[in-house]
């Protein structure tokens, strides 16, 4: 390795020059680690806003008019615009340039953020959540498909991997402080803080990143990117609104018909087009399909518990915005801990560190579960298990992100972290749809015979109890990932 940068095993030769293979000639003497802080910086901000908003949403609600069940679209829209289009976004960086998409996806998060800052009615700040959510897709697969080219496969790679998944986990509880914190001036900072953040990326991303051009002559399949994103799209809506609508309403029932279908139509399309959004050489990897299951399942256990505690800590303990999001201060932490360790010991294989990480937030929550009351003291109702879920988190995090892209690089290295990213954000958003409908069921059916906070208590511990469950699950799926051959030898189908 010359400055950092090498061309991946596969096409060395052919590629090691070209700019679009975004390797050692397309970088110009440029520094590695200078180019990954402009793409970990922003997937910092971009996680960052799934979460910011949980502290702020009680003041969001008084200031613009947000019904109850209209206030869950300041969250859902941003799930929806980043999940919804994050497999489109994924092909798209393979299709038209990394840097390119980057970019444009960089520009629109920060335009989408000045307007939800400027928002004055709750359709305004709806409809921006959602292209700030798009403006999140558009960046992060292009991010992890920059990192595949500038480090090649082995350590470094994962090291890079490691900080950079790394970053997107400490930046949900870290924007649960900086929510509380910003809430104090009003709530249109938390938006409005991303503006001039925003163009110093932009800025540096131009000057920095490599100018790779398209990774793959092939054409973006428009048919099956609409459908796909369309069928997530409507697969998030579903969940999300069920409880609110009735899962037996012919609402509810027409979303998830709709959503089979549109999905169902993704799948025979990609079958039958000349260049599909989701190569086939990706459904036939067996590690990757296993892998991207169990990512969304830690997907679900970030999101969920998240909600779950912040809820916990406002609604039954009485906490403020400010002592809320201070709550929350040794969590980055634990969990940047835990993306630390995760790459040391990778050697032992991704699937057995995936193991790992998931059984200790399985055994935190369950400790969790236990020992939330209503009477619940900081200590020991919510620092300790706190601090080991966020332990696991991180391990998990990034081994499962490890096992998803092992052996991505070239044209399908786009499209395989849209996948994967996909399927992390994806999870995230049907996981928390499910487990708050499991927790609202419970304090309805218990408020009957109990007093309101007890109601909602149990309600609580019930999801966390099936947090374990998820958990437990995502333990179990990592014994049937194999890997064959040396690290950089496994993108061959198994």
């Amino acid at each position: 390795m010359t400055n950092g940068i090498t061309p991946s095993r596969t096409g060395a030769a052919d590629h090691a020059d070209s700019p679009e293979s975004g390797t050692a000639g397309a970088a110009g003497g440029r520094s590695p680690w200078a180019m990954f802080s402009v793409l970990a910086l922003i997937e910092f901000m971009a996680v960052m806003d799934a979460s910011v908003v949980n502290i702020a949403l009680p003041a969001i609600r008084d200031d613009l008019g947000f019904s109850p069940t209209g206030l869950a679209w300041v969250v859902d829209a941003y799930l929806l615009g980043f999940a919804g289009f994050l497999l489109l976004a994924g092909r798209a960086s393979d299709v038209i340039g990394r840097r390119r998409l980057f970019a444009a996806g960089v520009a629109l998060f920060t335009v989408a953020s000045l307007a939800c800052g400027l928002a004055a009615d709750d359709w305004q700040l709806v409809v921006s959540r959602l292209l700030q959510g798009l403006g999140a897709a558009l960046v992060t697969p292009a991010a992890l498909a920059l990192i595949t080219d500038i480090f090649p496969e082995g350590p470094e790679r994962n090291k890079a991997l490691g900080l950079f998944m790394g970053m997107g986990g400490v930046a949900a509880p870290v924007g649960l402080v900086l929510g509380g914190l910003l809430t104090t001036a009003g709530w249109e900072w938390i938006f409005m803080i991303n503006v001039p953040i925003g163009i110093g990326i932009l800025l540096a991303a131009l000057r920095l990143l490599p100018a790779t051009g398209p990774q793959t002559e092939a054409k973006l399949d428009v048919i099956g990117a609409v459908t796909a994103t369309a069928g997530l799209v409507m697969l998030i809506l579903a969940v999300s609104q069920g409880g609110a609508q009735g899962w037996g309403s012919a609402a509810t029932l027409a979303e998830f018909a709709a959503a089979a279908v549109l999905l169902v139509g993704f799948v025979v399309r990609q079958r039958t087009a000349a260049d599909p959004v989701l190569p086939s050489m990706l459904l036939r990897m067996r590690p990757l399909v296993i892998g991207n299951v169990a990512f969304a399942l830690v997907g679900t256990l970030l999101i969920s518990t998240f909600f779950i505690i912040t809820i916990y800590l406002q609604q039954v303990l009485g906490y403020g915005p400010a002592k809320a999001g201070l709550s929350y201060v040794p969590i980055p932490l634990a969990m940047l801990a835990g993306t630390q360790v995760a790459p040391r010991v990778l050697r032992f294989g991704p699937q057995n560190v995936l193991m790992g990480g998931v059984l200790i937030q399985g055994a935190a929550l369950a400790a969790w579960a236990t020992v939330i009351d209503v009477q619940g003291g900081y200590l020991t109702g919510f620092l300790l298990p706190a601090v080991f879920w966020s332990f696991g988190l991180g391990v998990s995090i990034v081994s499962s992100f490890v096992v998803c892209t092992m052996g991505l690089t070239g044209p399908i290295a786009g499209a395989g972290s849209g996948l994967a990213t996909t399927s992390y954000q994806a999870g995230g958003a049907i996981g928390l749809a499910a487990l708050v409908a499991v927790a609202a069921a419970r304090t309805h059916s218990a408020s009957a015979d109990q007093a309101p906070l007890e109601a909602l208590l149990s309600g609580y511990q019930l999801a966390l109890w099936c947090s374990v469950g998820v958990a437990l699950l995502a333990a179990l799926l990592t014994r049937f990932i194999r890997f064959g051959g040396q690290p950089q030898e496994q993108g061959q189908p198994s």
